[in-house]
């Protein structure tokens, strides 16, 4: 069974050595490593090419955008043109356990299933933690799972059929980069025959690249979730089952992106659609507080408690070692 690996390029100089050779020593061989070089301005790709060379008995393509077109666009190129059974993506700053692919491919022989999720290590500097996540075999509740925000819907923590994308005629949205994961995954497990998971953290997901997508938060990414949380709206809205996920889900992106944000972008926060009741099943302790101002359109009063909030969070991170104190 072949597994394509689609790895998006731009900006991780820094990064992208651990994660290709990662890639390249994998104890499983049927693989291919696609690398979409989206016009990337710095020594990503010559870094490649230089690794690459070393191991000529691996399969590896290096495709190229004739235009910067965003981390969803080049998600799909890779798609396209993958050969495998299977796709892992796998994001330039990050990178896979040495038996990542054996595993994953040893649970799709055991099981069968579309979609095949895994543990993460969450990674700062010399710190690290265990992410564990919900699942369930019934693709129906997890895609409720993954809606609420209960279990990251991260494309990079799911091996998923090929094929799948093709029946579901579900495939990254070109231009939509923030919530890109969101509202991909759980459409395309709604589709799924079955949701299997490993036990175990095969993927590394590095915290400290403050040019991330996930860290920034700009007009252009709150209007990007906007429009990933209306496609997911519209898609569920007649699935019944999904209904209080969706909500939950709904609230818990628009709190978090509302915490987040500077005052001046509140009103566009606030345009992202939601449904009533409020449901914070999700939500932390700090959520659930600032939810309740935001029903109240108390922007004054958020905006002093976000900053707060955002103060503590960060001495916190501080005090753990996952930042470095400036």
């Amino acid at each position: 069974m072949k597994i394509s690996v689609i790895v998006p390029v731009y900006g991780v100089a820094k990064y992208i050595e651990r994660c290709v050779k990662s890639l390249l020593e994998q104890t499983y061989t049927d693989k291919e490593i696609i690398f979409v070089n989206d016009v990337t301005k710095d020594s990503s790709v010559e870094i490649i090419n230089q690794i690459t060379a070393n191991y000529p008995l691996v399969q590896t393509t290096v495709l190229h955008h004739n235009e910067n077109r965003g981390l969803a666009a080049a998600r799909k190129t890779g798609l396209v043109a993958a050969t495998g059974e299977y796709i892992v993506s796998v994001d330039g700053d990050d990178y896979l356990e040495k038996d990542a692919l054996e595993v994953l491919a040893q649970k799709s022989q055991e099981t069968n299933a579309d979609i095949i999720g895994m543990n993460c290590w969450f990674e700062w500097y010399d710190k690290k933690a265990e992410y564990k996540g919900r699942w369930v075999e019934d693709p129906t509740q997890y895609s409720a799972l993954l809606l609420s925000g209960a279990t990251l819907p991260g494309v990079c923590l799911h091996m998923i059929r090929k094929e799948l994308y093709n029946r579901a005629d579900i495939w990254p949205i070109e231009g939509l980069n923030n919530g890109e994961d969101y509202v991909t995954t759980p459409r395309l497990a709604w589709y799924a025959n079955r949701i299997a998971k490993v036990e175990k953290p095969l993927y590394h997901y590095t915290q400290t690249n403050s040019a991330s997508i996930v860290h920034v938060v700009s007009e252009s990414n709150i209007i990007q979730l906007t429009r990933a949380i209306h496609i997911l709206t519209a898609f569920f809205s007649d699935k019944k089952e999904c209904a209080r996920a969706l909500s939950a889900g709904q609230w818990l992106k628009k709190t978090d992106m509302m915490m987040r944000a500077q005052r001046s972008d509140y009103c566009l926060v606030d345009a992202m659609p939601t449904s009533m009741p409020v449901v914070n099943d999700t939500m932390t302790n700090v959520q659930r507080i600032a939810v309740r101002m935001i029903v109240k359109k108390q922007w004054t009063l958020l905006w002093f408690y976000s900053r707060i909030c955002s103060a503590a969070i960060e001495l916190l991170q501080i005090l753990k070692g996952r930042r470095k104190a400036c």
